[in-house]
């Protein structure tokens, strides 16, 4: 099966040089260790053990294979090559970071983080920037937050913050 428009379509890593961005690690967000320093004296324990309580409890989350994982699909009527820019700006600029970027037979796949807060540890997320030719372009966003069976919104609220952000980038270009 062959792809026609793959040849017409601009490269990810055409706009990155282009916009002179390099993929880099994503924000970290706050240390475990800033945000046990908050909570240990809120259930009356030593931040050190409040620490260890915290760090044990995620480990067996992960070795329970808990996760947190939510998907965001959207739809733009802006062509491919602006979706695309868009993203790699929004990314790059938010929170999330850009930490791989790779083109694919249908559009390009965007990876970043999800920085660790008060609520959660940190996580990953993954943008599916797919080419629809002259019905647009669709985006399907991905969060993983492991260890966690619930993260309270984090990772659907990271998906449509930067979906949102990449959608005014659009209308610029």
């Amino acid at each position: 099966m062959s792809d026609s428009g793959k040849s017409d379509r601009i490269s990810v890593q055409d706009i990155l040089a282009e916009q002179g961005i390099r993929t880099a690690s994503a924000a970290s967000g706050d240390s475990k260790s800033t945000i046990t320093t908050g909570l240990a004296g809120g259930a009356d324990m030593s931040k050190g053990d409040f620490l260890g309580v915290v760090l044990v409890g995620e480990q067996l989350g992960k070795g329970l294979g808990l996760s947190s994982k939510k998907e965001v699909t959207r739809h733009f009527r802006d062509p491919y090559d602006i979706v695309l820019k868009a993203m790699v700006l929004a990314m790059s600029a938010g929170d999330t970071g850009l930490t791989a970027a790779t083109d694919t037979r249908r559009g390009a796949i965007l990876m970043g983080g999800m920085p660790s807060d008060i609520l959660s540890t940190g996580g990953r997320v993954e943008f599916d920037v797919v080419d629809l030719g002259q019905d647009g372009t669709e985006v399907i966003g991905a969060s993983e937050i492991k260890g966690q069976m619930f993260a309270w919104g984090k990772g659907k609220r990271t998906l449509n913050g930067v979906l949102d952000e990449a959608e005014r980038m659009a209308r610029r270009l």
